[in-house]
């Protein structure tokens, strides 16, 4: 990374937050009106999937070029910036309940803008927020929250903390508070403002304010929900202070009887009463678990879904469950869902967080986490690999890819289910969720080119393997990414939980595609970078600078204004295009 005037303000921030928790953060909107930041906001976000995805006004990041970054300077000079209202659609839940979640599409513009500022908001909160939070954030994810779970032992009662429509209930002045207590730079707070404040366009097209929420799909939402919710990490990190007492349990009194009398056995030698007591000392826990001058809390959080952990009694946790629930509602304005928010006995029931199933061993106390093996095969389901009892069928909307794509849909969909369960207890039930894709792809194969599941075995064998001829005219090779064993593995919760120790080093792009010459003409006048979108997302037929780059591999090229027009309105020949790109 190149070290500039910028990144060493902006890594001034970070350092001073991390040194100091309470630090008060002045003269920042003054970093707005440098055109480096927008260029590092440019290829943070250029490559996302939402680079391409069109506003309310119908742009994009396409045609992105330095007058944009001249034009908005000069709106950040004069505070004259307005962001448009942000256009959304509804998708459905992952969770199969067949509710719809809504989403915000800014346009190109207010993208860029919106990831200048969480750019800044990461300098200066990131360092401060509490390890006890995984959601969007660097080095941390459902594996990292769900490694802290897993180092709970000995936890009696488990509390499945469930926000009722979180990002949609954010307060906009309780959170404009919470930015106030360590930003004193008024500009910046109105920039926020103006960003929360846009509104959006329904799927009727029909205007709506938004008096509240943080809309999912916004770049700064993520890290503003995070602002917002670190004040109840702070809450319970406070629970767990006051009500942390006592160094370890009482020694059960039955198991220490128990041990006496099998000790006494053995002296006698009579073995066989030895080994009654010692297997009646395995099913005996050591401590008393109801040891009221021993109690602990633990918690995680990730997004707006949190587990607390608590070795205590039931009454303990009902009173933890009420004292949550007043202070979402007294101080951030937001709901604990009464139905969805539940305490569970650790020993007797499972708990169900971020996709796992988690429950507790009888004889050591230990956590153990489960793969949901029949969630999965819902999820199978839904996208199609199979019926709802799990028998594999082919999958209908890949039938126009080719080969080597469905194989490789079929890797993604592989990769994704069973790479973050190696550390889960049953994870030799992964076999039965690889049979179901390797077999629905196959047959996908098969009903493809009209042939018998026994041809597709034979002609590409057991992991499906083909040779390709790439963009490029190189001879490829893919195949099913098969784990060969479902041995679980043992260290891989621990590495997650070694890895949150670790420093994370944040890197600024600083490197300005703008400076390029016209991929075409070789012109540096007037520049813009043309996008196209993942190639799984374009529709065939493919025109002909969408073929070149597909062939190169880019999904960004700098054109110049006249060539970026020609190409727009496709008014370049073949011959024009390819011999450009093969110079």
């Amino acid at each position: 990374m190149v070290t500039t005037e910028l990144t060493t303000r902006l890594e001034g921030f970070r350092n001073r937050n991390s040194e100091n928790p309470n630090y008060i953060n002045k003269d920042i909107y003054r970093m707005f009106y440098k055109s480096e930041l927008y260029i590092i906001a440019y290829n943070n976000i250029k490559s996302n999937d939402g680079a391409e995805t069109e506003g309310s006004d119908g742009t994009s990041l396409q045609g992105f070029s330095q007058t944009w970054i001249d034009d908005i300077i000069e709106s950040m000079r004069n505070e004259s910036y307005q962001p448009n209202p942000a256009r959304t659609t509804y998708i459905p839940k992952q969770d199969g309940s067949g509710k719809m979640r809504k989403l915000a599409f800014p346009n190109g513009v207010d993208k860029l803008i919106q990831e200048c500022v969480r750019i800044v908001l990461d300098c200066i909160y990131e360092p401060t927020f509490s390890n006890m939070s995984h959601g969007y954030r660097p080095n941390r994810s459902i594996q990292s929250a769900t490694a802290q779970v897993a180092t709970w032992t000995g936890t009696a009662w488990f509390i499945e903390g469930d926000i009722a429509k979180c990002f949609d209930e954010v307060d906009h002045r309780v959170l404009e508070s919470i930015l106030r207590e360590r930003i004193a730079d008024e500009r910046f707070i109105r920039l926020i403002n103006k960003l929360l404040k846009a509104g959006y366009f329904d799927t009727e097209l029909e205007f709506h304010e938004t008096k509240r929420s943080v809309n999912q799909g916004s770049i700064c939402s993520p890290i503003l929900a995070n602002i917002y919710l670190d004040k109840l990490d702070r809450f319970m990190e406070s629970i767990i202070n006051r009500d942390t007492k006592g160094t370890s349990r009482k020694v059960n009194p039955e198991y220490g009887r128990t041990r006496y009398q099998r000790r006494k056995a053995e002296e006698t030698g009579d073995v066989t009463t030895v080994k009654a007591l010692s297997k009646k000392l395995k099913d005996m826990p050591s401590v008393d678990v109801m040891d009221n001058n021993f109690r602990r809390v633990k918690y995680v959080r990730y997004a707006d879904d949190f587990l607390v952990g608590i070795i205590g009694s039931k009454a303990y946790a009902k009173q933890i469950k009420q004292e949550i629930a007043k202070f979402l509602e007294e101080v951030l304005k937001l709901r604990l869902s009464d139905t969805k928010t539940k305490i569970t006995n650790v020993l007797n029931s499972e708990t169900k967080f971020l996709g796992y199933r988690i429950t507790k061993g009888k004889k050591h106390g230990k956590i153990r986490i489960l793969m949901d093996t029949e969630e999965i095969i819902r999820r199978l389901h839904r996208k199609g690999f199979c019926t709802k009892k799990g028998y594999p069928i082919g999958v209908t909307k890949l039938f126009n890819l080719p080969i080597q794509d469905i194989i490789k849909q079929g890797n993604d969909v592989l990769r994704g289910l069973l790479y973050n369960n190696q550390g889960c207890n049953n994870y030799y039930q992964a076999w039965r969720i690889q049979y179901i894709i390797q077999f629905a792809i196959a047959k996908t194969i098969a009903r493809k080119y009209d042939i018998s599941m026994k041809k597709v075995f034979k002609q590409y064998g057991k992991r499906l393997t083909v040779l390709y001829l790439n963009p490029k005219g190189q001879v490829k090779e893919r195949s099913l990414a098969l784990f060969q064993s479902f041995a679980r593995n043992r260290e891989f919760f621990k590495n997650w939980n070694i890895k949150l120790k670790e420093h994370v080093k944040i890197t600024y792009d600083t490197r300005n595609p703008l400076k390029r010459l016209c991929y075409i003409c070789e012109s540096s006048q007037n520049r813009k970078m043309f996008h196209r979108r993942k190639k799984s997302l374009i529709e065939k037929p493919y025109s002909l600078i969408v073929t070149v780059m597909i062939k190169i591999n880019r999904r960004q090229i700098c054109l110049c204004e006249e060539c970026f027009t020609q190409v727009t309105n496709n008014e370049l020949e073949c011959n024009q295009i390819s011999a450009a790109f093969s110079g």
